[in-house]
């Protein structure tokens, strides 16, 4: 029997996943993600696995009426045509949740290091300006209040570690209080609310942890800024367009926030002339809040065995669009299960807040 065909579009985050896909599938590998290179790539195989700043749009799944498969690398499906892949019946996986410590480790050392000034300082010595330290206040976190956008699986390891390592107060916004949601905060001693106003008024750190889709593109903008505290900052290892980065910048520059730290922006990588980096509020990281030794491993074996296991007619994790299984996927996961090769899928995951 002949092994199934994976295109992968950049390196997996572990070379254990690679060694995985090799193993089990005949891997097709390229760095070049143009449309034109993939939507020739695309045409000989079964399943494609990619990672950002590669995308797959309408165009590449055209290419193949056959694909059975897309999977990211990791956890964000921002850079894959979701709704069109669920249209023509092809399931989207991923690896959500596995990074959830890695991140909320982020998070927390941002606001360390906002409350700490650590950035200043360290651009100080570096000048030899020992001095600073009559001239750059810091502040303690016990006390200090965090409000959660989004509270997730992310948001909640974050609230965790605020709550009971630093003694600090935190509030979570929701869209909908429901009775799981309230009990979970409960637990973490967290006060959730519907109330998103609320939460960017009274906080003194405004960590965001919402996935980005068309609701919630560009939420983060002018009209909530505006209502934080002069000394409060705002930190989101979430996605970069859920802000409004012109909002952001106009806001920042004009110092009616204390800063921010952001480890993920609309375009990636950065460009150099982007004006945040003019700014010296604000603290920068490139999008490496959940890829740590641990997480990275963790994430890319599961997607890797994802995608094999779906190929091989098993019950793959983490499905993005569990609907497909009753169109065109279920009807090729009956034709394996004829073979006598395949169990039935019924593992669904989605995103939450």
């Amino acid at each position: 029997m002949s092994k199934p065909k994976v295109l992968q579009i950049l390196p997996m985050y572990h070379e254990a996943a690679e060694k995985i896909l090799n193993n089990k599938a005949e891997v097709i590998r390229t760095d070049d993600y143009s449309m034109e290179n993939l939507c020739e790539l695309v045409k000989a195989v079964d399943a494609v696995v990619l990672r950002a700043p590669a995308r797959i749009e309408k165009e590449v799944i055209e290419a193949n009426p056959h694909l059975k498969v897309i999977s990211g690398a990791g956890v964000g499906l921002d850079n894959i045509d979701v709704a069109y892949a669920t249209k023509v019946g092809i399931p989207v996986l991923h690896a959500p949740s596995v990074n959830k410590v890695s991140t909320a480790e982020h998070t927390v050392m941002f606001i360390m290091a906002l409350s700490k000034s650590l950035l200043n300082f360290h651009k100080e010595m570096e000048k030899g300006n020992f001095d600073s330290r009559n001239r750059i206040s810091t502040q303690e976190l016990k006390g200090k209040k965090v409000g959660l956008i989004g509270f997730g699986s992310i948001a909640q390891e974050v609230a965790k570690r605020l709550v009971y390592g630093l003694d600090m107060k935190v509030s979570a916004w929701v869209r909908e209080v429901s009775p799981t949601k309230q009990k979970k905060a409960n637990d973490l001693e967290v006060e959730i609310t519907d109330d998103i106003k609320k939460v960017f008024a009274e906080s003194d750190f405004i960590s965001i942890h919402i996935p980005l889709n068309e609701e919630t593109k560009y939420s983060i903008d002018n009209a909530l800024f505006s209502l934080m505290k002069p000394t409060a900052y705002i930190i989101n290892t979430a996605r970069g367009a859920v802000i409004n980065q012109e909002d952001l910048y106009t806001i920042l520059s004009a110092n009616k926030i204390a800063g921010a730290a952001l480890d993920v922006y609309e375009a990636e990588p950065i460009s150099k002339d982007n004006k945040l980096l003019s700014l010296s509020n604000v603290l920068l990281t490139p999008h490496v809040g959940g890829t740590t030794r641990e997480s990275n491993y963790i994430m890319a074996t599961t997607v890797a065995q994802n995608v094999i296991n779906f190929l091989n007619g098993e019950e793959p994790e983490f499905v993005a669009n569990p609907g497909v299984f009753g169109k065109v996927a279920l009807q090729e996961l009956d034709r394996k299960k004829n073979e006598g090769s395949a169990t039935s899928i019924n593992t669904v995951h989605s995103w939450s807040e």
